[in-house]
């Protein structure tokens, strides 16, 4: 069994936690967030999108405890030996210190491997990993492993299946993605993006996506040929992915969702969710696969050899990804 320390106790770590509390193979040693103990209990407790947990939760001397589980808690703003001693691998869902330097004194203290719950540029981790995209190219020595984003979990799996069978010569990534804290409820500045500082319950807020670095690193044979970018949305949670692509070869919509349908049954067993509901972003809160593929969206145009297709697939952008995280933490 895995001793974990969840580093960042927010969306993704109390969404991990959640998963990891139903998992034998993985054992959650210690928490590690800012918060007072309280709190962390609180927002366990209750969730605006997870609803309430249904485990007795509360903060006792210095531990989390929650059912019949015992959590150790440390609110340190560094990592240092007392908060990794014990754990074989460390999940930095914290979304801060993710340097590479950062990253590898982590490892120095102890621990086996430290997983990021973000996409890292290539030469900063030793291994991006999508779950049914590039799961057999993990290695023993691969150490610091990005777990890529949410976004990337939905369409990447997606795209290397169409590829599979017609080539793909170039396309667009849009994610219509629910509005996140990297945005700001009412308008104010922003450091890195003045459209992210407009209030985010009342705009539609195009902007960049970090998923085309999980993407291209998983699949590299694509790199450059895929443009994606982000319109956030104002809703709480649930996203979608649109993709169009130009395809080689002449290809119909049915020839793409039968081949969708037949790999949700097979290597993508899981991780991709045929539909053919008329679905809206509601209907996939919740909702463990990383893609729900919405089969009735799916259209091509024929341009001489090649087709033009788009596809779309919706995702819970919190508990899909905390699904694949959970995973890959059971594959270390």
């Amino acid at each position: 069994m895995a001793s974990v320390l969840i580093n960042g106790f927010g969306r993704v770590g109390r969404a991990l936690f959640r998963l990891l509390l139903a998992r034998p193979d993985v054992n959650v040693l210690r928490i590690n967030d800012p918060l007072p103990a309280g709190q962390l209990a609180y927002l366990l407790k209750y969730d605006s999108c997870m609803g309430r947990l249904d485990l007795p939760v509360r903060a006792e001397n210095g531990h989390l405890l929650v059912g019949d589980t015992r959590v150790a808690l440390s609110h340190a703003e560094a990592l240092g030996k007392a908060e990794v001693a014990g754990c074989d691998l460390v999940v930095n869902s914290s979304g801060r210190n993710n340097s590479p330097r950062n990253l590898r004194e982590i490892l120095d203290l102890g621990v086996r491997r430290v997983v990021v719950s973000k996409p890292l540029a290539r030469g900063d981790c030793d291994r991006t990993i999508l779950r049914g995209v590039n799961d057999a190219d993990l290695q023993q020595s691969d150490r610091v492993i990005s777990a890529g984003s949410c976004t990337a979990h939905c369409f990447a799996p997606l795209v290397r299946a169409v590829h599979a069978r017609w080539p793909v010569q170039a396309g667009y990534m849009m994610t219509v993605h629910a509005y996140t804290s990297a945005q700001n409820l009412v308008d104010g500045g922003h450091a890195g993006d003045p459209r992210r500082g407009r209030a985010a319950a009342a705009n539609i807020v195009p902007t960049t996506t970090e998923a085309m670095l999980a993407f291209e690193q998983a699949v590299p044979e694509l790199a450059g040929r895929i443009h994606g970018m982000a319109q956030r949305v104002p809703v709480l949670n649930g996203s979608n992915v649109e993709l169009v692509l130009q395809l080689r070869g002449t290809v119909e919509a049915t020839d793409l969702n039968a081949e969708i349908a037949r790999v949700s049954q097979g290597p993508l067993l899981g991780v991709v969710e045929y539909s053919t509901d008329p679905l809206v972003s509601s209907d996939i809160v919740g909702n463990p696969h990383s893609a729900v593929f919405d089969s009735a969206l799916t259209h091509c145009i024929a341009q001489g050899e090649n087709t033009l297709a788009r596809l779309v697939a919706w995702y819970d952008n919190e508990w899909g990804y905390a699904n694949r995280l959970a995973e890959l933490l059971s594959q270390l």
